[in-house]
């Protein structure tokens, strides 16, 4: 819808330049449009690179606090903070990404009594999932089928 509404907007600017009177008048009339729409671009960039700015703010907390610390004993005291503040949070992003591992690729263990219950598509199905989760399932694919 906006981009109809910019066609129509310049087609009727297009209009007015056509019935405009001289070539002075028409060159006046462009220089006006061509200026109002450099001050409507210049607004819509400057929002936007507030948005951007404070969203950069956002995700850089840090180095924001660092730049307006005020001298050198203040950063160096930040950074410090920081660096033990990092180790803090590395144990539990570790703990996190232990667990992860440990739950990510277990291999299912089927004893004789459950192995008997298992169908030929649910492993045709496991052996598809192992091979997705290695990237291969777009090489191979697995069948099963009896022997009998």
């Amino acid at each position: 819808m906006d981009n109809m509404n910019e066609v129509k907007e310049i087609n009727e600017q297009f209009v007015e330049f056509l019935h405009t009177k001289g070539i002075k008048a028409k060159f006046k009339l462009a220089f006006s449009n061509i200026v109002d729409s450099a001050k409507a671009q210049h607004e819509k960039d400057v929002l936007e690179f507030e948005r951007i700015k404070e969203e950069s703010k956002e995700n850089n907390k840090e180095f924001v606090e660092f730049l307006h610390a005020k001298g050198f004993k203040a950063k160096v005291n930040l950074v410090i903070e920081n660096i033990k503040k990092g180790a803090r949070e590395s144990k539990e992003r570790t703990k996190e990404q232990i667990e992860k591992l440990k739950s990510y690729g277990k291999p299912q263990i089927y004893s004789k009594t459950n192995a008997n219950s298992l169908t030929k598509e649910d492993l045709s199905k496991e052996f598809n999932e192992f091979l997705k989760s290695k990237g291969l399932d777009g090489l191979y694919t697995v069948t099963i089928e009896d022997v009998k």
